[in-house]
């Protein structure tokens, strides 16, 4: 599949700033059920000392906050901190923190956290195996690492095509991974499956270019609709998109994990 941009940390910086509040608004209420799922996987005691990366605007934060005895989201834009801390204060939490931090070097020593959460950002990381390894090894030994992601059809031509669909519509996508791709980047890190479950969700075209700044007319909502529109033939991207009168549906695929450190 085509590479993804050498260095894209100030490309999610920008996009994430330009769109913090349609994003945090998305995020809170639609990705809401898809926490408690993962949360539920994680299978907690409750005296856990969490971490949740690239926490964006603290939805997953927020749910796992009431299970663990801490949460620290940890993110590299500060527009979507300012975000997390008002649903943090809203929702009433009194045992999580935030600060500013990047996914290829995480600001804790190794073996601090019980359970380490990262939830679609790592379709964002240009090196997700860097990021899978910082998050190992800020794990205690026998500890967690929770995960929920985009994944890309296996067959490379459809996870190529899936791809370039992404990152018509964001400059800061880096690349969605496979399956396969995720279990040997997850193995070479330490890390050792016990949780996996892959979803499907039905998505509307125009709100997804909404929640990432488009509307028709621009160049990025235009060039991404005729890449999903040529994309239906065959179902070349592995969307399954569908034209419903003028407007596309299609179905987002992602998995829900949890490994353990070995």
């Amino acid at each position: 599949m085509p590479s993804p941009p050498p260095d894209n940390r100030e490309l999610v910086r920008e996009r994430f700033t330009r769109t913090a509040a349609e994003f945090a608004k998305f995020s809170l209420t639609a990705r809401a059920q898809e926490a408690e799922l993962l949360v539920n996987l994680a299978a907690l005691r409750g005296d856990e000392l969490a971490l949740d990366l690239a926490c964006g605007p603290g939805t997953f934060t927020r749910a796992f906050a009431p299970r663990v005895k801490f949460i620290l989201g940890v993110d590299l834009t500060p527009a979507l901190l300012a975000q997390a801390r008002e649903a943090s204060v809203k929702a009433g939490l009194k045992n999580a923190g935030f600060a500013l931090g990047d996914a290829t070097r995480i600001p804790l020593p190794e073996w601090t956290v019980d359970l380490a959460v990262c939830a679609y950002s790592l379709h964002h990381f240009t090196d997700a195996e860097v990021a899978l390894r910082e998050l190992s090894r800020v794990v205690t030994p026998g500890g967690r690492v929770a995960i929920v992601d985009l994944v890309a059809p296996e067959e490379p031509p459809r996870a190529a095509a899936n791809n370039e669909i992404e990152r018509a519509r964001d400059a800061s996508h880096a690349t969605t991974l496979r399956q396969s791709d995720l279990r040997r980047m997850l193995f070479d890190a330490g890390l050792r499956v016990r949780a996996w479950q892959v979803t499907e969700r039905l998505r509307d075209f125009d709100e997804w270019m909404q929640i990432a700044g488009w509307r028709r007319g621009d160049t990025a909502y235009e060039r991404t609709r005729s890449l999903m529109e040529a994309a239906m033939h065959h179902d070349a991207a592995g969307f399954h998109p569908r034209l419903v009168g003028g407007n596309i549906e299609w179905m987002q695929t992602s998995v829900f994990l949890v490994a353990e450190r070995k």
